[in-house]
């Protein structure tokens, strides 16, 4: 058993909870008062699968990126299929912590980890967008990369075969990158000077917007799930039993 304190502690030091954005729930979504953890499910998202998994696994802790709450509950009941992994959590003993946008903007972070994977160099944050500069990063590769070739290599590195592109601008070379993990569409009028952004949740007036550089929607899940296995080794200090849940994306592409 270990003491649940240092690893919150050990947590909120890599990702430091003042960085999430004024919206954000980052923190504890359901703490029972318990000041012990004995294995621990890191998730991206704790639905009622997860928590499950969490039981099976005999987890009495769940870290979670997405936070289990963000909206006002007014009561607790089993007929809100949203309040099912909090009602379950609590039946069994489970305690959840999220780190949020605290966990994509910090050092060595979601940002940080996927500019890392795509081997990005003079990375620096993507101050484009101030009031959430922290959530981006901008960098370049060594030389520069037929798109289409590096698309193939992104699939590769994100383990999906579903990509979808928008490129009014028939951008078929690419050097400088923009990486926005999760979902930053809306940060689109705002960019420039890049050749490519890779995010998320692109939709169809988010993709009309652009003009003058190449958009990979490679997935909010599948530009987030880089960080369990950080997270994970974070931990490894502790003498306590860690899982990565088995998630997949809501999205079937028939």
């Amino acid at each position: 058993m270990n003491e649940l304190n240092k690893i919150i502690e050990k947590i909120e030091k890599f990702a430091p909870p003042e960085l999430a954005s004024d919206w954000d729930n980052s923190g504890w979504q359901v703490y029972l008062g318990n000041n012990s953890a004995n294995k621990i499910l890191f998730a991206l998202t704790c639905t009622l699968d997860i928590v499950e998994q969490a039981i099976k696994n005999n987890c009495n802790l769940i870290i979670s990126h997405h936070p289990l709450i963000f909206e006002k509950i007014n009561r607790i009941s089993t007929e809100n299929s949203a309040l099912l992994p909090i009602i379950k959590a609590i039946q069994n003993n489970i305690q959840v912590y999220s780190a949020h946008t605290n966990l994509d903007s910090t050092e060595g972070g979601i940002a940080d980890k996927l500019a890392e994977l795509l081997k990005l160099k003079n990375i620096t944050l993507l101050e484009q967008i101030p009031e959430d500069s922290l959530l981006g990063r901008v960098g370049e590769f060594a030389e520069e990369k037929e798109l289409n070739i590096f698309i193939e290599e992104l699939k590769k590195i994100l383990k999906t075969d579903n990509i979808k592109l928008v490129n009014p601008s028939n951008k078929t070379k690419i050097r400088k990158v923009a990486v926005i993990p999760g979902g930053g569409a809306s940060f689109i009028p705002k960019l420039k000077g890049i050749d490519v952004l890779i995010t998320g949740d692109v939709k169809y007036h988010n993709a009309l917007e652009t003009k003058d550089f190449a958009i990979i929607d490679a997935g909010h899940f599948e530009t987030e799930r880089v960080i369990l296995s950080v997270l994970k080794e974070l931990l490894s200090e502790f003498p306590v039993k860690t899982f990565i849940a088995e998630e997949k994306s809501p999205w079937e592409i028939l």
